[in-house]
């Protein structure tokens, strides 16, 4: 009786534990390949985020010296002057109940 040869043979079902295991390994591989697709998408962003980090810091330092160019040269003048006593009639603000604390003078 000649022999059957290896490829002609009927295929045989495969167990459980078979079927298992190979769910297992596409898994893994899926795994893997997704896992090597979000680091590189990863170093993606940062290097986006670098270069528009750069950006936003080069339009804020122009910001910064654009504002500091309009800054008024004196500013020795304060807009509200404090005085001493509350007991003046032109006087408004908050004094505490001795009578002796301090006021603002609204001109």
């Amino acid at each position: 009786m000649p022999t059957i040869p290896l490829d002609a043979r009927p295929p045989r079902l495969r167990t459980r534990l078979e079927d298992s295991l190979i769910r297992l390994q596409t898994v893994l591989r899926r795994g893997i390949q997704r896992e090597a697709t979000d680091e590189s998408l990863y170093a993606q962003w940062q290097g986006r985020w670098a270069d528009r980090r750069d950006e936003l810091s080069r339009r804020l330092t122009a910001i910064d010296t654009q504002l500091e160019s309009w800054e008024p040269e004196s500013r020795s003048v304060p807009r509200l002057a404090v005085v001493s006593d509350c007991e003046e009639t032109t006087m408004f603000g908050f004094c505490d109940e001795s009578g002796f604390g301090p006021c603002v003078e609204v001109s």
